[in-house]
């Protein structure tokens, strides 16, 4: 694999607003972080100063992907798909670690054809920031981790001239290309004949298991009990996990279709009736989309936390969230009604198949 050297190139952290002060720079933003936190940098981007131009990268272009057709920063793919650090390649993390972002000038080691990128768009700073976690202490306006981290990284006076008590707009392109719905729609025609409706469940996520919906037979419950109600759905599980008769697995479907994961999903959105999912990227991707019905699953975390609010869902939360008083932090507390969730607070750890149907036929 060749290895290139970029530079120099000033790389910065987003603490001590030194990145808040740039202006008319060309910013590489370096975003080794999940698919729901890439959905999410979405709402940061229109925030950040407008006299810089702005591109971003990490190992992973399933992930990148998400911020393709993006009009406000350009995605720069590495060549592989599936997310990791680049040392695969020969230099971890561009060679970097976070540490050395101090403000101070630095060389970056980057593989082909990231470097290519890299050097077509010229970029003279990088930024890489750990994307802190707020947990819900911090107050409106700054109450989700997207929003804490646009105070770090925009100046005081431009953040003033935006309406934060309205639901920040997402930067993120939601429509897909012609060429992948038509090859997404092919395979979907084979299992989801017309007069069917198809809801999607996303039980797992990647980076923390206490999120997920129990060990999968509360959503075999909700399956079983959904086609009682009607039987015109079609059920898709993102995990291809066995949830029932005739479940769809997301992954053997479309198998044949050699596009990114973001791709792939922004393709699958408007064929959605339903979708049902815990706190990771698909479900923070559909929420951001809007216009799908969406039920929002919280066992171990709130969703004042992440999202900006969505009149399509309803996010069902369990008990361990209130035991623990998440609900009460000033992340919540704080908020205007005009940022409020639809919530349903259950008096049960578990989420059940019950309140998850309630909140579906509240939807659909």
């Amino acid at each position: 694999m060749t290895i290139s050297t970029y530079g120099p190139i000033r790389a910065m952290r987003e603490d001590r607003g030194r990145f808040a002060a740039l202006r008319e720079r060309r910013v590489l933003i370096y975003w080794p972080h999940g698919l729901g936190d890439w959905v999410h940098f979405g709402y940061v981007a229109p925030l950040l100063d407008d006299s810089n131009a702005y591109a971003i990268a990490r190992f992973g272009d399933d992930y990148v992907s998400m911020l393709e057709g993006s009009p406000l920063v350009r995605a720069l793919f590495s060549g592989v798909r599936a997310p990791g650090d680049g040392a695969e390649l020969g230099a971890a993390h561009l060679g970097l670690t976070l540490r050395q972002c101090t403000g101070k000038e630095v060389r970056l080691e980057i593989p082909f054809p990231l470097a290519q990128a890299v050097a077509e768009f010229a970029a003279d700073t990088l930024l890489w920031t750990d994307y802190p976690e707020t947990e819900g202490r911090t107050a409106y306006p700054f109450h989700t981790k997207a929003r804490n981290l646009a105070r770090l990284l925009v100046r005081r006076e431009r953040l003033v001239t935006f309406d934060l008590s309205q639901p920040l707009r997402s930067s993120v392109d939601f429509v897909a290309s012609e060429a992948t719905q038509r090859s997404l729609d092919e395979r979907l025609a084979r299992v989801l004949p017309k007069g069917k409706r198809l809801c999607v469940i996303s039980r797992a996520g990647i980076t923390a298991a206490r999120k997920n919906w129990g060990d999968g037979s509360e959503a075999r419950a909700f399956v079983a009990a959904l086609r009682r109600r009607a039987s015109d759905w079609i059920v898709m599980s993102m995990e291809d996990e066995d949830l029932g008769e005739n479940v769809i697995g997301f992954r053997s479907l479309f198998a044949e279709v050699d596009e990114p994961f973001a791709r792939l999903l922004r393709a699958l959105a408007p064929r959605v009736d339903l979708f049902v999912g815990v706190p990771a990227g698909p479900l923070h991707f559909i929420l951001a989309r809007g216009g799908v019905p969406v039920i929002g699953l919280w066992v171990a975390h709130h969703p004042d936390w992440y999202d900006e609010p969505n009149r399509d869902a309803i996010h069902v939360v369990g008990r361990y969230v209130r035991d623990r008083g998440f609900d009460r932090r000033v992340a919540t507390t704080s908020k205007p009604p005009s940022l409020r969730h639809r919530l349903c607070y259950l008096d049960t750890v578990t989420i059940g198949a019950e309140p998850v149907l309630d909140a579906a036929s509240q939807l659909v």
